[in-house]
């Protein structure tokens, strides 16, 4: 896993420092800033879940604000957000935002416990907000639509009690606890997405 990350790192570097030759896009006579996009986006802590979509509205040549909602292990969830493109629309940029994940209701993994059995464990996963900043890379497909990587961090905002359990009497072991820890939504994010000019 360590490899995958480290390449596409490698690939987004790399293609960054190509992009500096490349024509702005805005300098083109042909070429007519979007209003917004419409796309779809997925990946690992990917700022609208496993997939869903997203709309970004172009305020000036540099700068889109958008917003999704979808799909995540952890419920549903939206975010929103703010992009930055120094170069113009097919390069190098980077977004912070805020995503909110809804929680589970009734959530029954089989967990190990603390006395070393394994059982289906009652609970319910509570709502998590995260704070997040990437950087990626967004590449012309047709006249106007763009494909991009991007990786970055969320920062959980809740810590602790993001889970509770209904039996009282159940104690998680600390594997089970560190899995529940790994699962919660925050971390190391990489995604990629398909945007389409409106």
């Amino acid at each position: 896993m360590k490899k995958f990350y480290i390449t596409i790192l490698t690939f987004m570097l790399i293609s960054s420092t190509y992009a500096q030759s490349d024509l702005n896009p805005f300098l083109e006579t042909n070429f007519t800033p979007p209003k917004a996009y419409l796309g779809f986006s997925t990946g690992i802590n990917n700022m609208i879940g496993i997939i869903g979509p997203q709309l970004d509205v172009v305020i000036n040549k540099n700068l889109t604000i958008g917003a999704g909602i979808g799909l995540s292990s952890w419920g549903t969830k939206w975010a929103i957000n703010m992009q930055f493109y120094p170069q113009g629309w097919n390069k190098f940029y980077v977004k912070g935002g805020y995503s909110q994940n809804s929680g589970l209701e009734d959530f029954e993994p089989e967990m190990e416990l603390s006395n070393g059995n394994t059982d289906y464990v009652l609970m319910d996963l509570k709502p998590v907000g995260n704070v997040f900043f990437t950087a990626g890379y967004a590449w012309k497909i047709g006249k106007r639509n763009k494909f991009y990587l991007e990786g970055g961090y969320a920062l959980p905002l809740i810590t602790e009690d993001y889970y509770e359990l209904y039996d009282d009497s159940v104690k998680l072991s600390s594997t089970s606890e560190q899995l529940m820890q790994l699962l919660r939504p925050g971390g190391l994010v990489i995604a990629l997405g398909l945007n389409f000019a409106l």
